[in-house]
């Protein structure tokens, strides 16, 4: 049984309409007296449409609103238009719903948008309390620029409450000067549903797809991944390349594996289903995800669950999840180390199946949806009842 509030609590959350992550989050509350409302901190086409489910579903405790109702639609030319204007229109908006509307709790979920967006309303120090959650990237990789750093250090002076999926970025904050509590270190959006894990799955060394996050925008480095496998495609005679989340240098550069290299290659489309990734990751032998920063990745997990042979970055907090036994880490970004790294994978049929065994069992013990919702729910109940 999961503690429930005894009474309903009234929570905003700062974060991003259209995300997945933000929607897992969300799905774990719904047996709860939680209404949420949801302030879009980016632009966004649609609403994510496991958000809007949840929106529509009357059989929930929780409730979920978006507000201003107008956010739906305004969110992507509002930040256009805010652009210029240094987050004007919307702190503006933000700043009057908080002003209406007595919450328990402020929750920014992810702070490069909806943490500074928060910071410029400008209501600091009159704001309820402040709980406030990172991503992957947002302390350690926007920490080296002054004008980040500054904001960041501003918007953990305003925080009650703090919580990373990095042991690692709990103690960039620390260094940054935060002092206030700090919760328990779970992924950020969830756990993996082990329910969804297929019952009766190959070995990897048997498998014949490999998995490529198809990242090129931002950090994501997607296109060393794609030249690795060219480098290799001689041991990918048999294989097919699955890339996902591909950016337009990604699927450019995969026609040249296609065409040049004779590679069977497959990309993804953006909005694949969750429960295909899944399928997709226990299909696969490897998944290779390089990047200049991350977090844990919920697709190095999703990995992990399904067996699949992890190729990380040591950029990411890999290393708190997985032993150097367990996964290659790529230390030197280079398509030559990637390169090596899947040569290896490739031929080395003993050790990705034991790897896999050991990598489940990780996953069983410390990232079962039904543990991290327990610990998610226990956070709301510690820092509205503090």
């Amino acid at each position: 049984m999961y503690n429930v509030l005894s009474q309903r609590k009234r929570i905003l959350i700062v974060g991003m309409a259209d995300s997945v992550h933000l929607a897992r989050w969300l799905s774990q509350f719904v047996d709860q007296h939680i209404d949420f409302t949801l302030f879009p901190s980016s632009p966004h086409r649609h609403i994510h449409p496991k958000i809007k489910e949840i929106i529509a579903s009357p059989s929930n405790q929780m409730t979920v609103t978006i507000q201003p109702s107008s956010m739906r639609w305004l969110a992507l030319p509002l930040s256009a238009l805010d652009i210029p204007f240094n987050n004007f229109f919307r702190s503006k908006l933000l700043r009057r719903l908080i002003f209406n509307q007595k919450f328990d709790l402020i929750h920014v979920f992810e702070l490069q948008h909806a943490g500074y967006l928060l910071l410029d309303t400008k209501l600091a120090p009159n704001l309820p309390k402040v709980f406030i959650t990172n991503w992957g990237s947002d302390i350690y990789w926007f920490q080296q620029f002054p004008k980040h750093k500054q904001k960041i250090i501003q918007l953990l002076n305003i925080a009650s409450f703090y919580s990373a999926e990095c042991h690692r970025d709990i103690e960039i904050v620390g260094r940054l000067g935060y002092t206030g509590a700090t919760m328990p270190v779970i992924p950020n959006s969830g756990g993996i549903n082990l329910e969804e894990i297929p019952k009766h799955l190959s070995p990897p060394s048997q498998r014949k797809k490999i998995i490529i996050k198809g990242y090129t925008g931002f950090v994501g480095r997607a296109l060393l991944s794609i030249k690795a496998c060219e480098l290799v495609a001689e041991h990918l005679r048999d294989y097919e390349v699955v890339i996902y989340s591909a950016s337009l240098k990604a699927r450019i550069r995969a026609l040249k594996l296609r065409h040049i290299h004779k590679v069977q290659v497959t990309i993804v489309k953006k909005r694949t289903p969750h429960h295909r990734m899944i399928q997709l990751f226990s299909e696969a032998r490897i998944y290779i995800g390089i990047s200049l920063s991350d977090g844990i990745s919920t697709s190095l997990l999703e990995a992990m669950a399904t067996g699949c042979y992890p190729i990380q970055t040591d950029t990411s907090c890999a290393s708190e999840w997985l032993t150097n036994n367990s996964y290659q880490t790529i230390s030197n970004i280079s398509v030559y180390s990637i390169s090596a790294a899947l040569k290896r994978a490739l031929t080395h049929d003993s050790e990705v199946d034991m790897i896999a065994l050991s990598n489940m069992a990780t996953i069983e013990a410390r990232a079962d949806s039904i543990i991290i919702k327990k610990i998610a729910h226990n956070f709301y109940q510690t820092i509205i009842n503090n």
